[in-house]
Order: structure tokens, then sequence, then C-alpha cells
């Protein structure tokens, strides 16, 4: 028994390491979220958006530092709101918001966890 629990568990272990590992996490670095925040905040500015459900897809070499540090695919501008998407999944993927109000986030509110500075985290949903 206890051969098969010495290699047993270190299958057990990796197995779940790398299912943590495959899908993406938010930062928690206080200064990392102050600034995507900031440069969320500075691209919704730039590029104003009307309430009639248009939006803005910010180009690559538009990114700001923080934000393009994230690798996201995606960086759109909603009205009231801001969409860095990091990992596509056929439902929504991963990515943060940044929304002053979180009404302005679109997507379910159970979607969202706030992390700070108005970001948000979502994950599939």
């Amino acid at each position: 028994m206890s051969g098969c629990l010495r290699i047993g568990l270190p299958i057990i272990i990796l197995t779940a390491l790398g299912t943590y590992s495959a899908f993406p996490h938010p930062t928690h670095d206080q200064a990392n979220l102050k600034a995507i925040a900031a440069e969320s905040q500075s691209l919704m500015a730039a590029h104003p958006i009307s309430a009639h459900g248009q939006s803005t897809d910010i180009p690559k070499d538009q990114w700001p530092p923080a934000i393009a540090e994230l690798e996201p695919y995606s960086v759109t501008v909603y009205y009231g709101s801001l969409h860095i998407g990091t990992r596509p999944f056929f439902d929504g993927g991963w990515g943060y918001g940044f929304a002053p109000d979180k009404r302005n986030l679109g997507w379910l509110s159970d979607c969202w966890s706030e992390l700070n500075y108005g970001l948000f985290w979502h994950g599939p949903c």
C-alpha cells in the first residue's frame, strides 16, 4: 500500500497543479491593479462610446504598458466600461473588466468578482 501512495500522491499533486495552471487567474498585486485601472480609464476617455450599444476594439499597438503586460487577446471599450480579454472560451472566456459603475460591465453580475480600483475579473459564465 505504501508503494501505491508513494507513486499516487505525486501524480495527484501534479495533476492538481496542472489543472490549476491551465486556467487563467487575475493578478492581486495592488500596484498592477492600480496601473491597469488608470490605463483603462485613459483608454475610455480617449475612445468615448455613446449609449447605443457600440464598442471600439483598441489595436494592440495602442495598448498601454500595464494592460499589454497582461498579454490580452483583445481590449474593447464599451459604454461605461472596458473589457480586457485574457483567454477566449466559447462563453466569454476569462478577463478583466473596468467600470466605475459595476452595472455597466455587461454580462451577469454573478460572473464578476471585484478586485479593486473599479477592476473586476470574470471566468466563463
